[in-house]
């Protein structure tokens, strides 16, 4: 199964198995939010958006995978603590960095990420993980938006996830 397929089937089950989005709202962030992290993924576009007065007690984060025109996974919903399946953490390389962003529904993780490397240049995308095995990896089309690191993790009040991220 390609990777592409994965993370679709993966964003189904979650779907699924969760409050469905309605599926007129765009993958995009609303005028009314913050846009934390975007990239094109082929037809399918990753977004975390941010609502106003996101800060260490108040507002809120949101995962979002679809058609620019429609959601297909929007997670967490809103009846769901963010903080409690929200975390974030950095990449350190020798000539490089990067920095990721995890939502976590039962065995579904879902990260994404931006870092550069001496050597490897920009990467950027989404990972899928299942029981902490990769289900899927997803590069960016295009080069991103983000906002993901330490400023935003510190500004919401985003624990850090002891096991952290690997990239693909």
């Amino acid at each position: 199964m390609s990777p592409r397929a994965l993370i679709s089937l993966a964003a189904t089950l979650v779907a699924l198995t969760g409050p469905a989005a309605l599926a007129t709202t765009p993958t995009t962030c609303t005028p009314d939010e913050q846009v934390v992290f975007q990239c094109d993924i082929g037809t399918r576009r990753v977004a975390v958006c941010a609502s106003r007065g996101l800060g260490p007690q108040g507002g809120r984060l949101q995962y979002r995978y679809g058609r620019p025109a429609a959601v297909e996974l929007a997670y967490p919903p809103a009846d769901t603590p963010w903080r409690d399946v929200t975390r974030g953490g950095t990449l350190m390389f020798s000539g490089g960095g990067g920095a990721w962003l995890a939502f976590t529904r039962g065995e579904h993780r879902y990260v994404v990420y931006t870092a550069i490397g001496q050597g490897w240049g920009d990467k950027a995308g989404v990972v899928v993980e299942r029981g902490g095995r990769r289900l899927a990896a997803l590069a960016c089309t295009r080069p991103p938006v983000s906002d993901i690191g330490p400023e935003l993790f510190q500004r919401a009040g985003i624990a850090a996830q002891e096991d952290g991220f690997e990239l693909p």
